[in-house]
C-alpha cells in the first residue's frame, strides 16, 4: 500500500507536483487521508485501483474484478488490475477514461477522458517515469513514451515519443522542449534594449 500512499502525496502536493518520477517529500498525516477521501473524488478510484492491483498480486480470487467492476460502474474508469504502475499515480478527473498499458511508470498524470490501448495488435504502451496525458489524448499500440513527456490534449499517440519531448495534434508530432535562451533574448522572447 506504499504506491497508494505515494498515490495521495502527489494530491497533497498539487499544484507544484513532480514531474519527473521522483517520490514525493510531503508527509501524509491521517487528516490529510481523510481529507483528500473526503474533498477529491479522483482519489476514490485510485484507491480501488490500487486495492484490486494488491488482490491481483497475491492471488486473491474475485476480488480484483469486483474492484475493477466498481470502478466502471462508480467513475466511468475501465483499469486493469494486472498492469504494472509506478507509485504517485494522479488521475484527475476518472470519468470516461480507459487505462490499458503494458506498464505506466512512476508519476504519471492523467487529466481527463484518456484512452491508452491497442491498436490492430494485441500490443500495449509503455509509459515511462513523470509523463503527462492531456485530455481527450488518445495513446494506441505497443509505442513507448518517454520519461517526462507531455502529450497534448486530444492528441493521437500512434509512435513513439522520446523522452521529455512533447507530442501533439492528431496524428501526434514530437517536439523536443527548447532549452532557455542565453545571449540576446530574455526568457521572455523579448530582445533587450
Amino acid at each position: 500500500m506504499s504506491a497508494l500512499s505515494e498515490d495521495l502525496k502527489r494530491w497533497l502536493d498539487l499544484p507544484a507536483y513532480p514531474h519527473d518520477g521522483r517520490p514525493s517529500l510531503s508527509r501524509l498525516r491521517t487528516r490529510d487521508v481523510i481529507r483528500l477521501f473526503w474533498r477529491q473524488a479522483g482519489v476514490w478510484p485510485i484507491a480501488f485501483f490500487r486495492a484490486a492491483q494488491w488482490c491481483h498480486r497475491h492471488h486473491v480470487r474475485v476480488l480484483p474484478t469486483v474492484f475493477e467492476r466498481l470502478n466502471l460502474i462508480l467513475f466511468g474508469i475501465e483499469i486493469s488490475s494486472s498492469m504494472r504502475v509506478g507509485a504517485g499515480l494522479y488521475i484527475a478527473h476518472p470519468v470516461g477514461m480507459v487505462i490499458m498499458a503494458n506498464r505506466i511508470g512512476a508519476n504519471a498524470t492523467f487529466i481527463a477522458a484518456v484512452t491508452v490501448g491497442m491498436r490492430e495488435t494485441h500490443e500495449f504502451p509503455v509509459i515511462g517515469d513523470g509523463v503527462v496525458i492531456g485530455a481527450g489524448a488518445r495513446i494506441l499500440g505497443g509505442i513507448r513514451l518517454g520519461d517526462g513527456s507531455l502529450i497534448g490534449a486530444n492528441a493521437v499517440v500512434i509512435d513513439d515519443v522520446p523522452a521529455g519531448a512533447t507530442a501533439v495534434g492528431v496524428p501526434a508530432r514530437s517536439r523536443r522542449p527548447q532549452p532557455a535562451l542565453v545571449g540576446s533574448e530574455s526568457l521572455t522572447g523579448t530582445a533587450p534594449r
